[in-house]
């Protein structure tokens, strides 16, 4: 089993069958629809060292630096509620409340912009090429719900 730890310079090393990797990266397979499995190791050469088949099979110590890691990596905003979306021209200014705060960000296309994950879940991309997530757009307040009706999907 691989054993993740940070050193005394906060980076992230890993061990495995008595070998110690320095500086490993942690990459989801499958980012979006199954964030806990199937975590490619990967050595700071880029080889691949191993393949987690879940979090959960990891020694606790391990399974939280594996976490804080992949949070970090893999920051994507959660979007809670929409405070405003307008149109101006052929571009769309969204205000969003986030998991991080309040944010304003632009779209152009939004046939290329908005994805749909499921028949509840989306993820947005800006002009900058940032992500953000819409979990459940049915659990959303109704305020933002008013706003998401304006793109007419």
């Amino acid at each position: 089993m691989i054993r993740l730890l940070r050193n005394f310079d906060g980076i992230l090393e890993a061990e495995e069958d008595g070998k110690r990797y320095i500086g490993v990266k942690l990459i989801r397979t499958f980012p979006l629809t199954m964030p806990d499995q199937y975590i490619s190791v990967r050595s700071d050469s880029d080889d691949e060292i191993t393949m987690i088949a879940n979090l959960s099979l990891l020694e606790d110590e391990s399974r939280k630096e594996a976490e804080q890691e992949l949070q970090q990596y893999y920051m994507i905003p959660i979007i809670e509620r929409i405070v405003s979306l307008d149109q101006n021209g052929n571009e769309w200014v969204w205000v969003v409340d986030t998991s991080y705060g309040r944010i304003t960000f632009r779209m152009n296309e939004m046939q290329e912009s908005l994805h749909p994950l499921s028949l509840v879940s989306w993820i947005l991309c800006d002009i900058e090429g940032r992500r953000f997530i819409i979990v459940n757009i049915q659990e959303m307040d109704e305020e933002s719900l008013k706003q998401w009706r304006k793109m007419n999907l």
